[in-house]
């Protein structure tokens, strides 16, 4: 949609899904630059693409003096695109872009505010509140690209549930990423596109990259992300939560549904898992290093797996668990006695153990050395009288 003196505001008649976030706040400010002010004006660029002039009652004198008395008429003055693009009029219906138009005019007015365009001017104000990283803005948009919805969201931000036309009016108006239930749009090109409006997020500047004179960098196009362009790439990434973390308020979040350390790790992996792909696959990791995150990998597959069988890095294996029920099956079992039968078993053992008493306490006399010297005295006689 080619705007004068603004240029092209690309609207969802034109690109459904790479439309501009503040596409209904720049249709406004054009019809109301253009002169449009009332719900007659809008009405009639419905119809016939322009608002209605009413030509007032004037005089004129003819030749012979006498006076002649015009009626009134009604032109059209119709306002580009409007007036030849018909699929463009339907803006003109919108209800967040009309109540712009009746804010801007009760504004240029002096007006105060009231109850119906409150939301508007406040939501208005945060959009053009000046650009640092402590603004309202900064913290709502990411929030609108989680997809958490809108009464969470306003909990979050503002403590109160009254707030919420707040919210929605910045969102229709300066932030447009959700559908008409307030849900988060299904194009994920749209919600890329408003997170990383320029592709990845540049964070840093190699040696040999310079900036230009608007901040970007010079041959690549992108400028150097802040800490607001992160949050917005991890909101529509990641979500709600791990976006709760990065701002270390997990413990003031009213949408949080897992909130410990497991958690974390566990979004901490994922994080590093994209981007070591992405390091894999264009080849800016060397072999070493490579073979180190494979082993890595390996570790946390078998981590997910004893997981999924019901095992823990504490417990025993499945290898172990298969060798102690082995162990069980062939193990000798144990013995119930009666009464009768234990009787009888510890007057065998008292009995042993007498015997084996009575055999120590026997004296036993050792005559085998002398027996010995005796017997080789012998031979060596007889063998010298032979």
């Amino acid at each position: 949609m080619q705007i004068p003196d603004t240029g092209d505001i690309v609207t969802p008649i034109d690109d459904p899904c790479q439309f501009d976030p503040a596409w209904r706040s720049s249709v406004a400010q054009y019809l109301f630059c253009c002169g449009v002010r009332t719900c007659d004006d809008l009405d009639s660029i419905i119809r016939f693409g322009g608002p209605t002039v009413i030509l007032g009652e004037r005089n004129s004198k003819s030749k012979k003096t006498s006076k002649k008395k015009i009626k009134p008429a009604s032109v059209v003055r119709t306002i580009y695109p409007f007036g030849d693009s018909q699929e463009y009029r339907c803006f003109a219906a919108d209800p967040w872009i009309r109540g712009m138009i009746f804010m801007l005019d009760a504004k240029s007015r002096g007006y105060p505010s009231t109850k119906d365009d409150a939301p508007i001017r406040l939501a208005t104000r945060w959009y053009e509140e000046m650009d640092n990283e402590a603004a309202m803005k900064k913290k709502l948009e990411p929030m609108l690209l989680t997809g958490i919805d809108m009464d969470t969201l306003t909990l979050d931000l503002a403590g109160n549930p009254s707030a919420r036309p707040v919210f929605e009016a910045y969102e229709r108006l300066f932030f447009n990423c959700r559908d008409e239930n307030w849900d988060l749009n299904k194009s994920s090109q749209l919600i890329m596109r408003m997170a990383m409006p320029y592709g990845p997020l540049k964070t840093y500047l190699r040696k040999w990259e310079m900036l230009d004179e608007d901040g970007f960098v010079i041959g690549d196009g992108r400028p150097l992300a802040k800490d607001s362009d992160v949050w917005k790439a991890i909101a529509a990434t990641m979500g709600y939560e791990a976006l709760m973390y990065s701002w270390k308020s997990e413990k003031y979040a009213h949408g949080m549904k897992q909130n410990s350390l497991e958690h974390v790790i566990e979004l901490s992996w994922k994080v590093a898992t994209s981007r070591l792909f992405n390091a894999l696959f264009t080849g800016e990791i060397a072999h070493e290093d490579a073979a180190r995150i494979l082993s890595a990998y390996t570790a946390q597959a078998k981590k997910i797996s004893d997981d999924r069988n019901g095992a823990s890095g504490n417990e025993d294996g499945d290898t172990t668990k298969a060798l102690l029920e082995i162990l069980r099956i062939t193990s000798p079992k144990m013995v119930t006695l009666s009464d009768s039968d234990q009787k009888a078993k510890n007057e065998e053992i008292e009995s042993r153990l007498a015997s084996q008493m009575a055999i120590n306490k026997t004296a036993i006399q050792d005559k085998g050395a002398q027996v010995n010297a005796e017997v080789m005295n012998s031979q060596i006689s007889n063998a010298i009288l032979t």
